[in-house]
């Protein structure tokens, strides 16, 4: 079971659309939606009855949110904002699970339709239907004539804080320690597990929250947020589940029919379990997790910490388990994992066969033997839990990790020749390929430098500043710094010719035809988004240690159509060497510009193979 993410997102956004709940005659159905072309049929068909599964409240503006799984067991995350006084539900799809940023662009949409320049609102869902900010970048939009704006951030890694994060605030204050303990114990044992509450906006953030408990694993069963009526068979499943239950859908169901089920009663604040999972678990840990859980006043990351220090108690001594040997691939020793916890190797051994633990240590392998690494928030618990109990386990696979790394640099290419045999096939045709692809793009990059001006450039449309501006009427960024930038710091500014006889990126597509536009680093895709520094930005595209990579990850082995297939054959076999950090600059594949006057650079980034 791999992620339930997508390994690549287009766009903030999907899809918007407004949902009508229908009436005696009409089923829940979409009034409008943008884009109009919007093409997945399966999806438009879901998403009204997962909008309204039951007949909601008509007092109060909800927030709430479903997802929606694909074949390949992907998730799509919808958002709804519902209106009572509208009667109506705005609602965005995306492929991002950012609950706190999505509620917020939802109201910024009701205030615009409520204002009386709503008729900008296809102007400003084309500004926002964007690619994602990067770290550390700002998406900013102005709508309603100017006098309102719209701002996001991508989320950084930090746990789940209260009141920032509204799933987790929501779940805290609705539950207490003995519920919270109670039905986190129940989601590492993977039982069949039933959220029930009145309001949509409570249930889906318990669910939500509830989820978020178990980082860095997952869920990886049957996942519903809220379950709509037509579904309600779903309760009835063998296999494990995690599923939000509204009161009256719930109310139509014979419990005897169900089974062994634990049920969250989220507005009575009750469990109710036919296992002893929490009694299965270290008291000495349980006992540190509910005094953690037990102050109601509690802000900052304190709940989501706690229950991340009680699985480092749990699973953190996985990096012991972890064997690395020079020049092969590192893997994982089951039985080494279960005596790292001499105390509980019942429920180790237990655990080592549950979809989320292995889910876990599939991760953790693929960033580690992909170069990238990691360092996240459970690996800085489980150096402190290490060096509390004196193993000094993080500092033995650290440098074991760097150790390894430096034989994968010096044995290069052979090394990646092993990956490729072990991991994925679809690498054997990228190697394969390497040499005579490279040669013939570098024949085609000298005849287009041959066509290159000798002096002048096209203005750039990208914005590089840390802040992305957008006006709703507007398809390009308008930076928020008034300085124009020039070619050449060394040279006076002067003004550009009259008429620019060659568009460098229309010239790149005409020698590149299989070439995908947003592929090119100055594509007019890519210029609705700050862009980090090249110069930055290449050093970091595999990196030997254990920090996290902030690079967009693209999978070549996914295609939207299937007649995009054959046009993107080329520029799969890159990506895959990318990805393996496998080097072109030797074939003349260095960054060019349109100005002649910036000078021919071929850097390697430190830790690529490069092919002579």
């Amino acid at each position: 079971m791999g992620s339930r993410l997508r390994d690549t997102v287009r766009f903030l956004f999907e899809l918007f659309c407004e949902v009508s709940p229908g009436d005696h005659v009409r089923d829940p159905h979409v009034v409008r939606k943008y884009p109009e072309n919007y093409k997945n049929e399966e999806e438009l068909k879901n998403v009204p009855k997962f909008t309204f599964p039951c007949q909601l409240e008509n007092t109060f503006v909800q927030h709430y949110s479903f997802v929606l799984t694909s074949v390949d067991s992907k998730y799509t995350f919808c958002f709804c904002r519902y209106d009572p006084k509208a009667n109506t539900a705005l609602v965005l799809l995306s492929h991002l699970p950012w609950h706190d940023i999505f509620y917020k662009l939802l109201n910024s949409i009701a205030n615009l339709l409520n204002s009386n320049e709503r008729g900008e609102l296809t102007s400003f869902l084309e500004a926002c239907r964007i690619r994602p900010p990067m770290p550390g970048h700002t998406l900013k939009v102005t709508y309603n004539a100017g006098h309102s704006v719209f701002s996001c951030q991508s989320p950084d890694n930090r746990l789940p804080s209260i009141p920032d994060n509204c799933n987790l605030t929501e779940y805290f204050s609705a539950m207490d320690t003995k519920c919270m303990a109670g039905l986190w114990a129940a989601l590492l044992h993977e039982r069949r597990i039933a959220i029930v509450a009145s309001k949509p906006s409570r249930l889906s953030a318990c669910v939500q929250a509830a989820n978020a408990t178990l980082f860095p694993m997952s869920w990886q069963h049957i996942f519903i947020p809220i379950l709509p009526k037509h579904l309600v068979d779903y309760l009835l499943a063998p296999m494990p589940f995690l599923i939000g239950v509204p009161r009256c859908v719930m109310e139509t169901v014979r419990m005897s029919e169900v089974g062994d089920v634990v049920v969250l009663d989220v507005d009575a604040n009750e469990l109710k379990s036919p296992f002893h999972d929490l009694e299965s678990l270290p008291q000495d840990m349980v006992a540190s997790l509910k005094k953690a859980l037990s102050d109601k006043n509690a802000l900052g990351d304190a709940v989501s910490r706690a229950f991340l220090r009680a699985l480092v108690c749990l699973i953190g001594g996985y990096r012991d388990a972890i064997r690395i040997e020079k020049g092969q691939l590192i893997t994982f020793n089951p039985e080494a994992f279960v005596r790292t916890r001499k105390n509980m190797q019942p429920f180790l051994r237990k655990i080592l066969q549950s979809q989320i633990f292995q889910q876990f240590i599939d991760e953790r392998l693929e960033l580690l033997n992909s170069g990238r690494g990691f360092n996240d928030e459970f690996e800085v618990e489980c150096n402190n839990y290490a060096e509390k109990v004196s193993t000094g386990s993080g500092q033995k696979l650290k440098q074991q990790y760097r150790d390894w790394a430096k034989t994968v640099k010096k044995e290069g290419g052979a090394f990646f020749k092993t990956v490729k045999d072990k991991a994925n096939p679809a690498v054997q045709s990228a190697v394969k390929t390497v040499r005579q692809g490279g040669k013939n793009m570098k024949s085609a990059v000298r005849g287009l430098k041959n066509k290159m001006p000798k002096t002048g450039s096209r203005p750039s449309s990208i914005n590089t500043t840390d802040d992305s501006r957008f006006s709703c009427g507007s398809a390009t960024p308008v930076s928020s710094d008034s300085s124009e930038s020039s070619p050449s710091h060394d040279m006076p500014p002067r003004e550009p010719p009259p008429t620019l006889p060659l568009d460098l990126l229309t010239e790149m597509e005409f020698l590149f035809p299989n070439k995908r536009r947003d592929s090119f680093p100055g594509s007019a895709l890519n210029s609705d988004i700050s862009l980090p520094d090249k110069a930055s930005s290449g050093s970091d595209l595999i990196q030997l240690d254990d920090t996290p990579t902030d690079l967009e990850d693209f999978d070549p082995l996914k295609y939207r159509d299937k007649n995009e297939k054959e046009q993107i054959k080329t520029s799969t076999d890159s990506a895959l060497l990318h990805e393996y950090g496998l080097d072109f600059s030797q074939f003349g594949l260095s960054d060019f510009t349109a100005s002649s006057s910036a000078p021919e650079t071929s850097a390697v980034p430190k830790g690529w193979t490069t092919f002579n």
